[in-house]
């Protein structure tokens, strides 16, 4: 006869940060962004985080993209003086740049959070915070939203990969729009669907009940919230004393 043997939360391996540590981190992060934008080294440091923490999650794709981007957009910088542009490429490239620097590290960091963290753990997290249901359950949707409807992208460009439906093609140039009709209407279908499903999947588990639901991860705060705090203070002085 088996004797009855306790559950144990799995244990994290690798570079793992509590579900607290990383929004508040977030909110952290995109209100310095706006006040650092005339201190280059600073700037960099700043965008350089979330590559880094893409980087120990394991999305290399978005990481090395979004590091190309950024080394594009400091050289930019850099020979901004030195190099002469027609007015509407140094326009759009100030722009790009500006973008790069200013709102891609907030979204490489949201995009960080939703693909390390479990929507369990994040449940978890904000009723520990007392956080109101009507805002945990919409965005508890949204951390299974995403990667559902990428894994539905890509199966719309499989199906039109078969069927030869792709730029180039004889097909695109005999009817251009036919890759947003074959595109853009089955992913709208497909975001309403998953959304619907998502929503009750959600309430069935018990989100919406009028009693407090019990949960089995174990949050705690780690050696590396404990770096990440202190970043963020040495951050957030850098910045109030290049202020003064």
């Amino acid at each position: 006869m088996k004797e009855n043997v306790i559950y144990q939360p799995p244990k994290h391996k690798g570079v793992y940060l509590d579900p607290r540590t990383k929004v508040l981190f977030m909110f952290v992060l995109a209100s310095l962004i706006f006040f650092v934008h005339d201190k280059l080294l600073l700037n960099c440091v700043l965008v350089f985080i979330p590559i880094v923490l893409l980087l120990s999650a394991h999305s290399y794709r978005p990481a090395f993209i979004y590091g190309g981007l950024f080394i594009i957009a400091v050289l930019t910088k850099l020979f901004h003086g030195k190099m002469e542009f027609p007015y509407l490429i140094a326009m759009i490239l100030g722009l790009i740049v500006e973008l790069i620097f200013r709102f891609f590290p907030v979204f490489m960091f949201g995009y960080y959070i939703i693909k390390s963290t479990k929507p369990n753990e994040f449940i978890s997290a904000m009723n520990l915070w007392n956080v109101p249901e009507a805002f945990i359950i919409p965005i508890s949707v949204v951390f299974r939203f995403i990667p559902t409807l990428s894994e539905e992208s890509r199966s719309i460009e499989n199906a039109m990969r078969m069927r030869d439906i792709r730029f180039g093609t004889p097909k695109f140039w005999k009817n251009p729009m036919m890759i947003l009709e074959y595109r853009a209407i089955p992913l709208m279908m497909s975001i309403a669907k998953i959304g619907e499903e998502l929503s009750a999947a959600a309430l069935s588990r018990g989100l919406g009940g009028l009693k407090k639901r019990t949960c089995l991860v174990d949050l705690k705060f780690g050696v590396y919230d404990f770096i990440v705090a202190v970043l963020t203070v040495l951050l957030i002085v850098w910045a109030a004393i290049g202020r003064i």
